[in-house]
């Protein structure tokens, strides 16, 4: 059976990223893996998913859910500096404030 590929499809093993695509392996769902011969015979499992289903590497949808602040709302920074003056320091016109 002759591999035929798309103008999308990779032309390097998923798996070792070296050599040049020579087989297929199904897995469902109209999906295949393209491989190498080695890591066909091999049953090499691929190294990485280049676009997979949410669309960002290492993205789920767990991820998603809980954001980057997982905690609830953001918390200030543990130490905030000395607090500002009150009332507000005027400038004086012509010179930079200090």
């Amino acid at each position: 059976m002759t591999l035929t590929l798309s103008k999308t499809d990779t032309r390097f093993c998923e798996a070792c990223w070296t050599e040049p695509v020579t087989a297929s392996r199904s897995v469902g769902g109209g999906q295949r893996d393209l491989l190498c011969g080695g890591c066909a015979e091999a049953n090499a499992p691929r190294r990485v998913d280049l676009f997979p289903p949410l669309g960002m590497y290492k993205l789920t949808g767990r991820r998603i859910e809980m954001g980057k602040h997982s905690g609830g709302a953001p918390k200030p920074p543990p130490n905030q500096g000395p607090a500002l003056p009150s009332p507000k320091p005027t400038t004086t016109p012509g010179r930079p404030p200090v």
